[in-house]
């Protein structure tokens, strides 16, 4: 059976990829700073800034694959704040002890926004990347810099470009929890931005195309989306259709004038072009949270 270490399997993406490749047939290893209790996995104490415990961790658990989901996330800040060269840093040091331990695969999670405001349609063969803030900067500069390291230890390497993912267990300040709160408690939800067209993926569908990226062994930037954009105003009603929610308490008033932007993967990217779909409707996925 093979085996994947995730840092951060407990966490908003990590969770949902850790029960991917676990219903794949995967033993999973959850690397933590913290045991927890309630967990029915294997669970090895590791910390990102801490070197000494990534090589105990790597070499206790002996992964065919490591998977690091750890960035910084905090709401609002994570654009600017200098933290994220720490977390660049500390990333391909992860990868580099990884391949030092015999690993044979190390993936990495980059962003939509390595693509700038307003990309398009988004291709990783084709589309370029653009810097427009400290967090684009490092994650463009983890990615291209991991394919090399990947490269001198003739190891694979994977750097998935995550879309405009939603899903179970987000932060309550972020945009489709924080719509469902505020308009449950009958308060008015400003949007503006309504025609800000995205790429929305459940974390499920994000977990899925991973197994699928690392199964099919695809090139190291892969764009993980479903090829279907949805405007903020889209989805906005679709939530409040779904929730019966009032959606005369969406606020547009304060919306940007001419804000018309869009960040949708391409249908011809390569995981799309292969034959992977998400398994439900955006519909659905957002019944489901209910």
């Amino acid at each position: 059976m093979p085996k994947i270490a995730i840092l951060g399997a407990t966490g908003f993406l990590g969770s949902p990829i850790a029960d991917a490749f676990e219903l794949a047939g995967w033993e999973i290893v959850s690397f933590s700073r913290t045991k927890s209790a309630s967990s029915t996995r294997q669970v090895v104490l590791a910390d990102l800034f801490e070197e000494e415990s990534l090589k105990r961790a790597i070499l206790l658990s002996r992964p065919n694959v490591v998977l690091s989901t750890a960035w910084d996330t905090e709401h609002g800040k994570f654009w600017t704040n200098e933290s994220n060269i720490d977390y660049q840093n500390a990333t391909l040091r992860f990868a580099e002890l990884s391949f030092q331990a015999g690993v044979e695969t190390f993936i990495g999670l980059g962003t939509m926004s390595e693509y700038g405001a307003s990309p398009g349609f988004c291709d990783a063969n084709v589309t370029p990347l653009i810097i427009t803030d400290i967090y684009s900067k490092s994650k463009i500069e983890t990615g291209l810099e991991l394919k090399k390291i990947g490269e001198a230890y003739g190891r694979q390497t994977h750097w998935a470009r995550v879309f405009q993912a939603f899903g179970p267990n987000e932060k309550s300040e972020r945009f489709v929890p924080g719509l469902i709160t505020k308009l449950q408690k009958g308060t008015e939800f400003s949007i503006r931005t309504p025609n800000f067209e995205m790429d929305w993926i459940h974390t499920a569908d994000v977990a899925s195309a991973i197994v699928f990226m690392l199964e099919n062994r695809l090139n190291h930037f892969v764009d993980i989306g479903t090829g279907i954009g949805t405007t903020v105003k889209e989805l906005s009603e679709l939530i409040c259709e779904e929730f019966e929610l009032d959606s005369n308490l969406l606020d547009y008033s304060g919306q940007i004038p001419g804000h018309e932007r869009k960040a949708v993967v391409d249908k011809r990217s390569q995981l799309l072009s292969l034959g992977w779909r998400p398994t439900e409707s955006l519909r659905n996925r957002i019944k489901s949270l209910r």
